[in-house]
């Protein structure tokens, strides 16, 4: 027969045994889990290397981006200098103009602009250089201008 000294050494055994058991089972289930992770984090940093290099070449357009920019940037600081001193020309053919046709020469120039006017204005019957006036049945004018016949004002003569 067993004593009781031998009926604890089987009890403990057998706890001991589950215990050592139980232990094996975490172990290995931490060695799965851990070999999950360390694959997981190898997917990580492979996704991030490619990450990385998209983004890269993002910052690479947007410097090319900003080359271009710069230089449009310099194109226009040369076109804004440009127009300055075009400004300056034209103010100063401006003044020029200004005092020409304050003299006398502006005053003669204007009179025979206006004489001209005037003559054309009579030779033809219209104010426009270039437009023809004709005689039509029934004594109507019909000006002519582009190959269109356009009705004019009906009557005598001006």
């Amino acid at each position: 027969m067993q004593n009781a000294g031998d009926l604890a050494a089987l009890v403990a055994a057998f706890f001991f045994a589950t215990g050592v058991c139980a232990g094996v089972y975490v172990l290995i289930r931490l060695a799965r889990m851990i070999s999950e992770g360390t694959r997981l984090l190898a997917d990580i940093r492979a996704q991030s290397d490619t990450v990385f290099e998209r983004v890269q070449t993002a910052v690479d357009r947007a410097n090319q981006q900003l080359d271009a920019t710069s230089s449009v940037t310099a194109g226009m600081d040369e076109l804004n200098e440009g127009m300055s001193q075009l400004t300056d020309q034209v103010s100063a053919l401006a003044g020029l103009g200004r005092a020409i046709s304050a003299g006398p020469a502006g005053r003669l120039g204007a009179f025979v602009y206006g004489v001209r006017h005037a003559v054309a204005i009579r030779r033809d019957g219209t104010g426009r250089p270039g437009r023809t006036v004709e005689l039509d049945h029934g004594d109507q004018l019909t000006a002519i201008s582009g190959g269109r016949r356009l009705p004019a004002r009906s009557g005598g003569h001006r």
